[in-house]
């Protein structure tokens, strides 16, 4: 399912501010390099690093489910440049991209190993040989969640090209799991210029790395390459906050 927020009009509208940092996209963008790829930017959002990669040579396709987020993505400067496709992973055309990536933490939104496998398997029938699918989870064991919760303080108030508002978020539940971690948090945004009040839950999934290993070998990827922050720095499972993944396929022949 769809996050209710991502198809609201005032939200989205601030979906980039709200996520400015370019950390993610800059490691991303370093790791596919300057030659021209056939890319596939899966979970695109508002499509600002599939307009990014395309506006640097590459042939982007950007699919995502949320109708609202690519109304944005396709009036954005440059939209022209990508081919935009309302879906899934499942719903990318079929032939050979030489990479996929999935940024925000979009992979988290895949609740289940069935999805998860599900959506590596998708990726990985439509990549050539040697192709590399680049994407990043929270570590589970960083508990980042305990950080989620303002509902005990005093709302503060943050500036937007929307005017002032209010932004209070508050955990709702976390369920262990054999492979991970279910999170379900609620984030409620008030514009203080109307009283406009928006509220919406989400459930991420935390999954462990070694479960991401076993999935990736069943999805058919030979080898992976296991990242714990966006300088690059090695996994190490106990303590990083990301991990980041890049892994291939098998190469030709």
């Amino acid at each position: 399912m769809v996050d209710a927020g991502y198809n609201e009009p005032r939200l989205v509208a601030l979906y980039d501010e709200d996520n400015a940092g370019s950390w993610d996209t800059d490691f991303y963008a370093g790791q596919l390099g300057d030659a021209p790829l056939r890319v596939a930017d899966v979970g695109c959002g508002t499509g600002s690093f599939a307009v990014r990669l395309a506006q640097a040579g590459h042939a982007v396709t950007g699919v995502d489910p949320a109708e609202g987020m690519l109304a944005v993505a396709r009036t954005r400067d440059g939209a022209e440049l990508v081919t935009w496709l309302d879906g899934t992973a499942v719903d990318l055309p079929v032939g050979a991209f030489d990479a996929a990536v999935m940024t925000g933490h979009a992979f988290q939104c895949l609740l289940t190993e069935s999805e998860i496998l599900e959506t590596l398997k998708a990726v990985r029938s439509r990549l050539a040989p040697g192709g590399t699918f680049y994407f990043e989870t929270r570590n589970p064991s960083a508990k980042a969640w305990l950080e989620w919760d303002s509902s005990r303080d005093v709302p503060a108030v943050q500036e937007s090209s929307a005017g002032p508002l209010e932004v209070t978020w508050r955990l709702l539940a976390v369920k262990e799991q054999p492979g991970g971690v279910l999170v379900t948090f609620e984030d409620r945004t008030v514009f203080l210029a109307d009283g406009a009040t928006f509220a919406s839950s989400s459930t991420l999934k935390f999954t462990r790395a070694d479960v991401l290993e076993r999935l990736l070998n069943d999805a058919g990827f030979a080898e992976v390459d296991w990242f714990g922050d966006w300088h690059g720095g090695p996994l190490a499972p106990e303590t990083s906050r990301e991990i980041i993944v890049a892994a291939r396929t098998p190469a030709a022949g």
